[in-house]
């Protein structure tokens, strides 16, 4: 472009002016053209849009208009230099580019950190996408661009963690809690592009103490429900009802219209990528401060935990209760909840998973444990939250499945935490058994019941003993609340499989008193759930075998036997009429075969004979599909033998049913 033409001018009267009618649109498009186009550079330019007064006081939608101008710049520049490459010594495409670069940034330079950093955002993002446009050996165009945005995100930085009061007074009002929240959202769309040894040049203690500070602005530091319990009241046939002019509306909407919350999803990511490389690159400096922001994230959940739990809504079952009006708030109230758990989870899964990577130094032991605490605290916490989506045990989705093993499995490795940690749940869950029938209750306790499972191996047998089992106790027979239910019996199956491990492992084949103690008790509990509604049979199957294996590791076959006659007895004691429940514990008896040592086997074999042998065609024929099975996967080495020669006799009176004698030996032989 040799001499200004009228759009050039326009561009330059509308980037000086404070109040001008050109629309920001308009101005877009103009800052992509001539910061593409204009020779000999666009040195000047760019010098002109830093110091515009259009783009104070800062607004997202300003920020987002200056990033996407220069990203779009990028893909003019390059059209441009693709159309005007001619000749054999013409600089390369990339060369062009840098050198196109640099003079953006010479323009840049002593304009207001926050517009410089939408710029180098913008400038970032558009190389990124080019990227695949250009030769595979002239892709090295972004090192100068990602130096600049580290550079400019760290004065930013400086901005707002200065202590210097005196020079606060010379900076410009732009410098709020909006202007943080609009500078981390501009830095997340384009930092997360940085090499991570460029990333970590920034003053990572100071970039996570203000990123937590507008994740705690963003949720009113969990305070968003503190109005809840005042604006509830009942309208005509409706028990709950929320006024939309209520406090808890007006405070919802805020929430929710804040700009903070709208990109809440990229803060937390880069709030994530700045502690998991901060873990990675100075553990020791690390540690205490990322305690200090998973401890704020724990205090936001427990106001929240605190203010939803007196209300009616906590105990709300059914939709038909509320009103119309208050549907559309609760959905509000939900969508809240759900996003605090989102980037709760983020957050603390990149702590952890850096965590475990770090050499275990006299430093870095002492958070270890306190970390994994720390984050089951605030999932607890937001329990009844993540009931929604099927519990934090097996059902949970991928990502918070992840972070709840993940934790508890560095809580684990400390034996002294995890029995505090577990006594600990027990002590409190105890002080709810009032509200037994309550969802919020039954959210906590399914939570407690599925963290403990995970710690069992752990947990000594005092603690078992006197919290544990008693606290599964009151729900191994309520089937009424699927998930506690069955969690309660993943917990005491635990016990036992955490006791055959150890009595395996032990040279004394002893294990626990307290575990033969219980196995009476347990076999006849299983019995009684074995009725339709209770355990499944999957369940039932899986659960006695654990049971058997147990009481047979201990040495104790006729605790081990006494398990096989609890089936054997119910099987004869259930009505003729009851033939599901029959064929259930039938194979259920075939589930313990792996289970039982040699000496019990000819016995068990015997009972399934005589059944199987009574069975009508087609249940025989899932009989015998069931234990085919038991043989080919799970019996052991020294009683598969006994059993070859077994299956063999069988092979003529079942004929029709049985796999062959060869078929077995090949599984044995490996042919």
């Amino acid at each position: 472009m040799a001499a200004p033409d009228r759009g050039h001018t326009l561009l330059l009267s509308s980037l000086g002016r404070s109040n001008n009618k050109t629309s920001l649109s308009t101005i877009q498009v103009l800052i992509v053209h001539y910061l593409a186009n204009i020779h000999p550079s666009p040195t000047p330019l760019a010098a002109t849009i830093v110091s515009s007064p259009i783009f104070l006081p800062f607004s997202h939608s300003k920020l987002q208009v200056l990033s996407t101008s220069f990203r779009h710049a990028v893909h003019s520049k390059l059209q441009m230099l693709k159309a005007d490459s001619s000749g054999l010594f013409s600089p390369s495409i990339d060369t062009q580019l840098n050198v196109w670069s640099l003079a953006i940034f010479q323009g840049l330079e002593g304009g207001h950190a926050i517009i410089r950093l939408a710029c180098c955002s913008g400038l970032l993002l558009g190389l990124e996408d080019i990227l695949q446009h250009l030769p595979a050996n002239k892709r090295d165009v972004k090192g100068i661009v990602e130096d600049e945005l580290v550079m400019t995100f760290a004065d930013v930085i400086d901005q707002f963690s200065t202590s210097d009061t005196w020079g606060k007074e010379f900076h410009s009002a732009a410098e709020s809690a909006d202007a943080l929240a609009l500078s981390l959202i501009i830095a997340s769309q384009s930092l997360l592009l940085v090499p991570s040894q460029k990333f970590t040049a920034l003053p990572l203690s100071h970039m996570l103490g203000l990123i937590m500070r507008t994740i705690e602005d963003a949720f009113d530091g969990g305070m968003f429900l503190s109005s809840l319990e005042s604006s509830l009241c009942s309208k005509a046939e409706f028990k709950i009802h929320i006024p939309l002019d209520s406090p808890i509306s007006k405070s919802i909407k805020n929430v929710l219209n804040s700009t903070s919350m709208a990109y809440i999803s990229s803060i937390s990511k880069l709030c994530a990528r700045t502690i998991s490389l901060f873990v990675d690159h100075r553990p020791n400096v690390a540690l205490p401060l990322i305690s200090e922001a998973y401890q704020k994230l724990n205090s936001i959940t427990a106001h929240v935990e605190t203010d939803w739990f007196p209300t009616s809504l906590s105990g709300a079952t059914s939709q038909n209760l509320l009103s119309p009006d208050t549907r559309e708030v609760t959905t509000a109230i939900w969508a809240t909840l759900k996003t605090l758990l989102f980037s709760v989870i983020m957050i603390t899964e990149a702590g952890l998973s850096a965590l475990v990577y770090i050499p275990s130094t006299p430093a870095v032991l002492p958070f270890t444990s306190t970390l994994a605490e720390i984050v089951l605290q605030a999932l607890s916490h937001l329990s009844f939250v993540i009931a929604q989506f099927g519990g934090a045990g097996h059902g949970a989705f991928d990502e918070l499945k992840r972070l709840f093993y993940l934790a508890l499995d560095v809580l684990g490795s400390d034996v002294i935490e995890s029995n505090k940690y577990a006594r600990d749940l027990c002590v409190v869950e105890s002080g709810l058994e009032s509200l037994l029938a309550h969802p919020f209750y039954q959210a906590k306790k399914a939570f407690a019941l599925s963290a403990i499972e995970q710690l069992i191996p752990a947990l000594n047998e005092l603690t078992i003993q006197e919290l544990v089992f008693p606290t599964c106790l009151p729900h191994l027979s309520d089937a009424s609340h699927r998930e506690t239910f069955e969690s309660a019996h993943s917990v005491v199956l635990s016990i036992f499989a955490s006791n055959a491990r150890k009595a395996s492992e032990s040279t004394s084949p002893q294990g626990s008193s307290f575990t033969r103690k219980i196995v009476p008790f347990y076999a006849n509990c299983l019995i009684d759930n074995s009725v339709q509604g209770r355990l499944s049979t999957l369940q039932l199957r899986l659960a006695f075998a654990a049971l058997v294996r147990s009481a047979a590791s201990a040495a104790d076959l006729p605790l081990a036997w006494f398990c096989i006659d609890c089936i054997l007895a119910a099987i004869a004691s259930t009505a003729e009429h009851d033939n599901e429940r029959n064929h259930r514990l039938h194979l259920t008896l075939i589930s313990c075969v792996p289970s039982v040592p040699l000496a019990l086997l000819p016995r068990l074999l015997d009972s399934i004979r005589s059944f199987m042998d009574a069975a009508q065609d087609e249940k025989r024929q899932e009989l015998v599909d069931a234990l085919f099975a038991e043989i080919k996967e799970r019996v052991g080495d020294r009683e598969k033998e006994y059993m070859i020669r077994w299956w063999g006799e069988l092979r003529i009176k079942w004929a029709h049913t049985v796999p062959g004698r060869e078929e077995i030996r090949g599984l044995w032989f490996g042919h």
